[in-house]
This record gives structure tokens, C-alpha cells and sequence, in this order.
């Protein structure tokens, strides 16, 4: 035998569609004309899946359905609901009372039996019968009011809870108030709300008295609250134990002794979207006072409270996020102000935003504001260059530009760096100026001291080292095995000097980048060698005899 399917309309002809579309596909097909004759059915006989009209006499649709979910015997049980209204609001209803699905009117096969079939496949558990005597027509009203009162309670605490939203600022007074509503729809001689953010470095513990002040131990309470986070979030206890407490209480509570605090308690968890957040707390002298009731209403307010405090937790969380941004960019415009080097910042438009102070002293602003110029009114177009030689892929750090200054010409040197994002889109511009007066000073300095080594050292050597050739390839009479010996190191020791002098002189080859140095290999042999000839003369002189001794390896 296929699945029980309850068709629920007080229309015959929908009843007999909705009959002959099921019985093709082997389900069993059962009726009921109103709400009342399908909570009976349903108590009595629980089927695999209710299709449900929505406008029906005695009972509507939307109150069989909270009926059913309202029920836990019967709360798993799938409902579709149908009707011939195929508007928003319907659809908003129907799921909003527990409805799994929804069908319109005229039926569609097609649409029909592939919802039916979707939620026959899950796993539910099984509907169970309900008793005759809570079937009756004036009980099954009875409990449609019941429900509807206690949402009606609840949208009013929704909207009640909802009013301390504008005191998601003032946390301390938020608390407070909260425990004030308690106060109003439950009767407690002491409340308490028990709070601690994750991450904080503090606990927070509200406390309302209600009729006589209890003769009462506040650590006792704090350790309650503390206990119940810690089992609760399946942490040690001594965590939140050590954590700071920021006690708020409306009055003295009299007592220091380690007192329980009541005869009878009430006590329910806070829970954020991820973690929990508390409790709240109600204590009462008189022994089992609270009911069942009481603990739905401070449930209903704790579901609120949890979602005002989670926003609260956000709002900290921001705060605190937005104050360590706060201190990044006072230290960063700290750096800034200090560099010795002037700073400009750009938007993707070449619109300066950021300029420290050396910046507007290089640039002579003249006392006025970078910021909100074009750079261009102030650097070089040169630096577009730059950003078409960056589009085209020729990629590096920074690249350099000298210019003068637009008032005052100053020599300054430009180093530019393009910021872009991941997808190569240019974001603006960093750029770094330098007064480079020093270094054109010492530009000047060594150029001169290099023309100073070319007309009085440069040249000298070279007619030195002419001499010399000449003397030792004209000598009127025949040079002797020593003094032949002393021409060929003069000789040797003025061409050195002069490759010295010609090296000195290649220093602006080497910043030109243009300069290129020569691996050579030679024989350790000659050198020594020749710095023994070079220096033997001075030897003699000294009476310092030279040998040497070289491997023939070398």
C-alpha cells in the first residue's frame, strides 16, 4: 500500500482532482471538509502528508497548521499548503505558519506530485495519535486562541525589545532596561543578566531587585553566571572566573556571605548567531515559583535580547577595529611627517590626496594645499611615461625623474611608484621627493677635481712616459745591463700610473652604467717579478737585498 495523503479543501471537485492526480501514482487518498474534521483525521489517524486548503469554514489553514507544528506528537508531519491565491503575502503566511511548501489552484499535476514525491524522501519522524478528548471542537479552539495569543505576546515583546535598539550605545542602561521588561511580565524578587563577550577581557552582571531586597551574596551570583557560561560553552571555569567584572545593579543588594541566592530559580542561555553570549537569571524566596510560562516569556525576551546583543557584540567589534585603524593611520601619518623626504600620494586620477610637509616645502606651495590638486600642476609630465611604459608590461619598482621645482627651482629627484590592483588597474601613485642641491654640488665638485687629474696629473705622466721611451731608445752610447734595467721600470712604473689616472677618469663611465670589467688570466710569476724591479732600486739604497723565490707552478 502507497503513502496516506489527507486532502483538506471543502470543495468536492478540488478534492476528487486532487484524488485522481494521487491515486495514479499509488497513493492512498483520505478527505476532510473543514479544519475541525482534519485535526480529528490527524489525531486519530496521522497520515504521511497533509494538503492543505488555506480558506476553509469553522478553521482556516494557516490555524491547522499551527495546530499541527504547536503540537509535538504531530510536528514533524509534512504540509503543503494550496489555494487559489497566488500572491506573496499567501506564500509569506503559509510558510511563516510551518508550512513545507506551497501549490496553487488550479492543480498542476506535474508540480503536485514532484512536491509530494520531494517530501515523502525525507527523513522525518513518524506522526503520533493524539487523544479523543483533545480533538474536540471547543479544545481545538481553545489552543488555535492559545496560540495565537502567545504570538501575539511575542510580536509585542519583539516590538518592546525592539525599542532598546537606540540603546545599543549605552550597553549598561540596555541591560537594565531589559531586566525592567522582564519585571513587567514575570514577578521575581531578583534578576540578573549574566554577560561576556567572546574575545572580551571582562564580564558583565546586571542586577534588578524586585519587592524586598534579598539578603544575598553577589560573588555567589557572579559564580553562578559564571559556571553556567563555562558549562555551556564547554570551557574551564577558570577563564571567565579571571575575567574583570563591570557590575550594574539598580540598588544595594545586602550580604556578602556566601548565601545561595533563592529558593527557586529560573535561568535561561543567550546565544549568538556563533558562540554564547549569557543568561539570564531569576531568582524568587518562595519555593517553586515559576512555571512553565514563565520560563516561554523569558525565552521569547532572551531570543531578542540574543539578537540585540549580537549586534551589540558588532557594533564593539567595529569599534574597536575602527580604533586600531584610527591608530595604523595616525602612526603611518606620523612616519609620513617625519620622513626626510617629501611624500605625495594620488587617486586613479592623478588627484594628489595625501602630501606631508617636506612635500609642500619642496614644491614652494607657498602656504597653500596639495591635497585636491592635479600632481601635474606640480611634477613633470614626464611620469606618464611611466605609467604607459607600466600598461605595456615594461614592470619595475619605481623609476626616477629629476626636475626644478615650479616656483623656485629647486632641483629636486621624483622616484614613482604605481599602485595597481590584481586585475592591473591602476589605483594611484606614490611618489618620493628629494632636494638633490647637495648632490649637484658634488657633481660639480667631482667633475672638477676629474678635469684637475686630466690637465695636471693625466697629462704630465704622459710626457713623462715619453721622455722616458725616448732615453731608452736613443742613447748615444750603449746602456748599461743596470741602467737599461732602471729605464724599462720607469718605463713600466709610468705606463702603471697612467692606467691608474685613465681608471680615476672612468668613474662617470661607471655612473653612466656604461663601464665593463674584464676577467684576464696572468702569470703570478711577472707580477712578482715586476714589483721586485720596481722597488729594488730604493732597496740598494737602504742596503735591503731582494731574492725571489716563486714556484714554477705560478
Amino acid at each position: 500500500m502507497g503513502h496516506r495523503i489527507l486532502v483538506v479543501d471543502d470543495s468536492p471537485f478540488i478534492h476528487e482532482l486532487a484524488k485522481d492526480i494521487l491515486h495514479r501514482e499509488g497513493y492512498e487518498v483520505e478527505r476532510a471538509m473543514n479544519g475541525h474534521e482534519a485535526m480529528v483525521s490527524i489525531g486519530q489517524n496521522p497520515p504521511d502528508l497533509v494538503l492543505l486548503d488555506i480558506i476553509m469554514p469553522e478553521m482556516s489553514g494557516y490555524q491547522v497548521c499551527r495546530l499541527i507544528r504547536s503540537d509535538d506528537r504531530l510536528k514533524d508531519l509534512p504540509v503543503i499548503m494550496m489555494t487559489a491565491k497566488d500572491t506573496q503575502k499567501d506564500r509569506f503566511w503559509g510558510m511563516e505558519v510551518g508550512a513545507d511548501a506551497y501549490v496553487t489552484k488550479p492543480i498542476e499535476e506535474k508540480n503536485l506530485l514532484e512536491t509530494v514525491a520531494s517530501l515523502l524522501k525525507e527523513a522525518r519522524a513518524p506522526a503520533k495519535p493524539v487523544g479523543r478528548d483533545e480533538l474536540t471542537n471547543e479544545t481545538l479552539k481553545g489552543r488555535a486562541d492559545e496560540i495565537l495569543e502567545r504570538k501575539l505576546l511575542e510580536l509585542t515583546i519583539i516590538n518592546e525589545v525592539g525599542k532598546l535598539l537606540s540603546l545599543l550605545d549605552k550597553p549598561k542602561i540596555l541591560l537594565q532596561s531589559c531586566l525592567q521588561l522582564v519585571s513587567k511580565v514575570i514577578d521575581f524578587d531578583l534578576g540578573v543578566i549574566f554577560l561576556a563577550f567572546p574575545g572580551a577581557d571582562f564580564k558583565t552582571v546586571a542586577i534588578r531587585t524586585r519587592n524586598v531586597p534579598m539578603k544575598v551574596s553577589k560573588k555567589e551570583i557572579i559564580r553562578r553566571g559564571g559556571e553556567s557560561l563555562s558549562r555551556e560553552r564547554e570551557s574551564d571555569r577558570s577563564g571567565i572566573a579571571s575575567l574583570t567584572t563591570d557590575l550594574i545593579e539598580d540598588s544595594e543588594i545586602e550580604g556578602n556571605a556566601s548565601r545561595r541566592p533563592s529558593l527557586s530559580s529560573l535561568e535561561i542561555v543567550l546565544r549568538s548567531t556563533t558562540d554564547v553570549l549569557g543568561s539570564i537569571m531569576l531568582f524568587s524566596r518562595r519555593k517553586d515559583f515559576f512555571i512553565e510560562d514563565d520560563r516561554i516569556l523569558v525565552e521569547m525576551i532572551g531570543v531578542q535580547l540574543s539578537i540585540l546583543l549580537d549586534n551589540l557584540f558588532l557594533l564593539q567589534e567595529r569599534d574597536r577595529q575602527l580604533l586600531t585603524l584610527e591608530l595604523d593611520k595616525n602612526r603611518v601619518e606620523a612616519i609620513l611627517r617625519n620622513m626626510g623626504e617629501g611624500v605625495l600620494v594620488t587617486d586613479w586620477s592623478y588627484r594628489i590626496i595625501h602630501a606631508n610637509p617636506l612635500a609642500h616645502r619642496l614644491l614652494d606651495t607657498d602656504g597653500g594645499e596639495l591635497v585636491g590638486q592635479v600632481l601635474f600642476d606640480h611634477v613633470p609630465k614626464d611620469i606618464f611615461s611611466i605609467l604607459e611604459k607600466q600598461h605595456i608590461g615594461e614592470k619595475d619598482p619605481t623609476w626616477n625623474i629629476k626636475f626644478s621645482s615650479v616656483r623656485e627651482g629647486l632641483p629636486l629627484m621624483a622616484s614613482v611608484a604605481v599602485v595597481d590592483e590584481e586585475e592591473e588597474q591602476t589605483l594611484g601613485l606614490i611618489i618620493l621627493l628629494r632636494d638633490i642641491t647637495a648632490e649637484r654640488e658634488l657633481d660639480r665638485m667631482k667633475n672638477k677635481f676629474l678635469q684637475n687629474v686630466s690637465n695636471h696629473l693625466r697629462n704630465p705622466l704622459a710626457t713623462l712616459k715619453g721622455f722616458a721611451d725616448l732615453m731608452h731608445g736613443e742613447m748615444y752610447e750603449p746602456a748599461t745591463s743596470r741602467q737599461k734595467e732602471y729605464m724599462d721600470s720607469m718605463e713600466s712604473e709610468t705606463a702603471k700610473l697612467i692606467e691608474i689616472v685613465e681608471d680615476l677618469l672612468s668613474l662617470s663611465r661607471i655612473e653612466l652604467a656604461d663601464y665593463r670589467f674584464r676577467a684576464e688570466k696572468f702569470a703570478v710569476s711577472d707580477a712578482l717579478l715586476t714589483a721586485m724591479v720596481s722597488t729594488q732600486g730604493i732597496a740598494e739604497d737602504r742596503g735591503i737585498t731582494l731574492r725571489t723565490d716563486i714556484p714554477e707552478a705560478l
